[in-house]
């Protein structure tokens, strides 16, 4: 039996957490996924049970200075740290939306002199007054507005996580790729370099030729005119190096040099083995999809929030404290004292706001639908390219690798037919540029694999540990959910 007062008041104010609010917001549907159900069979090795492909990039990349650099900018890149820093607003910000549903309550305390002057002495007469009272104040969530509001936040701060995620894959992929570009660079500036000095030495041979009288000043020009070529493709391939290292630094977050191990070409690089196919609905795990979800489903859940405010609102505010004369009778029982008022607000006449607002909530939601539905279709996309392409590329690097071979076997034929007087220097420079473009065309073409397996490494979500948006849910520790 409630006899003090004070227990009596604190039940009172209590007794709205026992109620159970209902929600307002549309049952949630997952809208249909507007492609196709596969975009190939995948062979059971490839997936997991969840059909995703999951390989970390420390396992996906082989070169030992990628992996580093991989590591280095997961530490420094800005824009990682500006993902990191939006999910930490989005959890301060869930957490003060779901404050909004548990009771608040403040204290003050006070100390008055009251008392009245004596007009003809000038004395004055009075007593102290001691206080102590408690504010609380609750609104009655009957119909949801709070916990939908509540759930909204929650699956913003759910979609901050995703993005991050998504960011991380990102930045994976753009290391990596702007690895390849640097070291591309780098391999066509020792190409160039190589060439320059072959040029060179053709220029010297065919100017003793000149002298002996078995070749013409045209030829002599000929290959001068090699010569200034490989000199200006140097100049530009440390330029394109320069650019490349500049580009992959911003990744990095960082300018300063750095001690990496040596880095491997381009034609022995490897990376892990990637599934010719996969499930569509696999993709919807990817990170930019799941964040995508949770803003659809935070949408949803506003939508309950806007209709609710078509309904009454109540509020519980309650004031329990002490007063006395004396203050070591500040606290005894029969100084306290307590009051009770809720507070009805029936929305009668807004100018139209509660319906624009749930207008404005619907609108939004169709427009989370679609943004959804588009991720899907980009993700679609994006891995169908990546798993059509390969075999296409695999089969251009080898015919590259035919051509390179041929031209070579051809450079020889005509350097020997021209030793013999058989061919003018026309056919030996023809063949010399051949073999030049042919090699640079075997580097752009392996760099063009590469990029195509890293973007589809990424399209089917980078290999990042994936982690269950119902258990995050749960960990979370949301009231009523």
């Amino acid at each position: 039996m409630i006899s003090h007062p004070l227990s009596r008041a604190a039940a009172f104010i209590l007794l709205p957490l026992q109620l159970a609010a209902c929600s307002l917001a549309p049952a949630y549907t997952r809208p249909e996924a507007p492609v196709p159900e596969a975009i190939a069979v995948a062979p059971a090795s490839a997936l997991n049970m969840d059909g995703m492909f999951h390989v970390s990039p420390w396992g996906f990349f082989h070169d030992p200075r990628l992996r580093e650099l991989i590591a280095a900018a997961l530490r420094q890149n800005r824009d990682l740290r500006q993902a990191l820093l939006s999910i930490e607003e989005g959890r301060a910000q869930y957490r003060v939306q779901r404050a909004d549903r548990l009771p608040q309550l403040s204290g003050e305390a006070a100390d008055a002199y009251e008392g009245v002057f004596d007009d003809k002495a000038g004395n004055r007469y009075g007593d102290n007054k001691y206080s102590s009272t408690g504010v609380a104040f609750f609104e009655l969530d009957l119909f949801g507005r709070l916990k939908s509001l509540s759930d909204a936040a929650l699956r913003r701060y759910l979609a901050t996580e995703e993005a991050e995620k998504a960011v991380r894959i990102a930045l994976v992929s753009q290391v990596a790729q702007s690895y390849l570009a640097e070291r591309l660079a780098a391999e066509l500036g020792r190409l160039a370099e190589r060439t320059l000095e072959s040029r060179q030495a053709s220029f010297a041979f065919v100017e003793s030729r000149v002298q002996s009288g078995q070749s013409s000043l045209l030829d002599l020009e000929q290959a001068r005119g090699l010569v200034e070529a490989a000199k200006v493709d140097a100049e530009t391939r440390k330029d394109e190096r320069i650019r490349a290292e500049n580009a992959l630094g911003l990744l990095l977050g960082s300018f300063a040099p750095q001690r990496l191990p040596p880095p491997i070409a381009l034609l022995e690089q490897h990376l892990a083995e990637l599934p010719e196919g996969i499930p569509s609905a696999a993709l919807l795990k990817r990170p930019d999809i799941m964040e995508a979800e949770f803003n659809l489903r935070a949408a949803n859940a506003e939508i309950g929030a806007a209709r609710a405010a078509f309904f009454p609102s109540i509020s519980l505010t309650g004031k329990l404290g002490s007063q006395s004369d004396e203050l070591r009778l500040l606290f005894d029982g029969v100084t306290s004292f307590w009051s009770f008022l809720p507070t009805i607000n029936l929305p009668i006449f807004s100018g139209g706001r509660n319906t624009a607002n749930l207008d404005l909530a619907e609108i939004r939601k169709e427009k989370g639908i679609v943004q959804y539905e588009q991720r899907i279709q980009t993700a679609f996309r994006e891995v169908a390219d990546g798993l059509l392409t390969r075999a296409a590329l695999a089969e251009k690097l080898a015919a590259q690798r035919r051509y390179l071979q041929s031209q070579r076997l051809v450079l020889q034929l005509a350097t020997s037919n021209y030793t013999n007087g058989a061919v003018n220097y026309l056919t030996v420079l023809d063949a010399q540029r051949s073999v030049f473009e042919a090699e640079r065309g075997l580097l752009a073409a392996r760099r063009e694999q590469l990029v195509n397996d890293i973007n589809l490494y990424a399209a089917l979500g980078g290999g990042l540990e994936d982690t269950n948006p119902a258990e995050r849910m749960k960990d979370s520790a949301t009231p009523n959910q």
